[in-house]
């Protein structure tokens, strides 16, 4: 929403960009809140394992920078064992009840606490990406499936997509 606020309008096509440094349930929210996707080239995915988002417009160096702050979400030692629990499939019907009620209120002070409380956000210049360039498909020797031409492989001299050139040869 904070990138919403500034940008003021949801991206239509590669206008707005977004890189993202994980792989949480708040991208979805940006594919939804900003129009930035995977498709369009707009989504730009980093794996660092960090709530951090950058925002900009193609053509403007400025970006707008949010990272969740490392003090804004306390630790919460039981609710995370009850989740590991949960995940693990050993979580009671209490204890999963409990979770759920924990995990409710906790993303309940989420959405009522001050955006400074939870984000830093600061300005910084960014040398945008290239546009998305839509390449042409080859269709790999071994399994007869399409994929991106850059994406092909050499394998015993035939061309083939990265699954057949990871497989281990039968």
């Amino acid at each position: 929403m904070l990138a919403a606020d500034r940008f003021k309008d949801r991206s239509k096509d590669e206008e707005l960009v977004a890189v993202v440094e994980n792989r949480s349930c708040a991208v979805d929210a940006i594919q939804a809140i900003n129009g930035c996707t995977c498709g369009k080239g707009n989504l730009i995915f980093k794996e660092h394992g960090k709530h951090v988002y950058t925002f900009f417009k193609r053509g403007d160096k400025k970006a707008l920078r949010i990272s969740l702050k490392p003090d804004a979400l306390p630790q919460d030692e039981k609710h995370t064992a009850l989740f590991a629990k949960l995940r693990a499939g050993t979580a009671s019907p209490e204890e999963a009840k409990e979770f759920r009620a924990s995990h409710e209120a906790k993303s309940q002070r989420v959405l009522e606490m001050p955006e400074e409380k939870l984000f830093r956000v600061s300005e910084v210049e960014i040398e945008p990406p290239e546009k998305a360039i839509i390449y042409p498909t080859l269709i790999c020797s071994r399994c007869g499936e399409g994929f991106m031409e850059p994406l092909g492989r050499v394998k015993n001299g035939e061309i083939v997509c990265i699954s057949c050139f990871e497989a281990k040869d039968e």
